[in-house]
């Protein structure tokens, strides 16, 4: 079983339409940030790899499925795995849970690319760091 990074937050109001159930896009920013904590840990910096090394992550797909409705002041987990570790691109999971529930899952390949856009392999250092704590998912 692949390493899980997990990530915790509560949904706020500004989260929730006017019923207070979290708003579906909503589910992609708390994807997005547990993906960015889980980079930190590992090491990655975004305003380091954009500002000296002039490369960065972006989403070139993402599946999402609503499972169930999180509403206003729920403590929300995102649990995050890598499926695949390329030179290009990375395949990610990710799950949002409710306690034992399963509210939300995403799918998302991220792709490396330089700050015209253009996609570029990933630095041979950040590679190695994905590597390692992603040492038993599929390259």
């Amino acid at each position: 079983m692949p390493k899980c990074h997990s990530f915790s937050l509560r949904v706020y109001i500004e989260d929730t339409d006017t019923g207070g159930i979290v708003y579906y896009a909503n589910y992609l920013k708390f994807a997005e940030r547990a993906r960015t904590e889980l980079l930190r840990d590992l090491g990655f910096s975004h305003e380091d790899m954009i500002r000296n090394q002039g490369i960065m992550f972006v989403v070139r797909s993402c599946l999402l499925n609503c499972l169930a409705s999180a509403r206003l002041d729920d403590v929300l987990e995102v649990k995050t795995y890598f499926k695949k570790l390329g030179r290009v691109k990375l395949e990610v999971s990710q799950a949002i849970v409710r306690e034992d529930q399963l509210i939300a899952t995403l799918d998302v390949v991220l792709a490396c690319v330089n700050l015209s856009g253009k996609p570029l392999k990933i630095d041979d250092h950040y590679h190695h760091m994905l590597l390692t704590y992603g040492s038993d998912v599929e390259k």
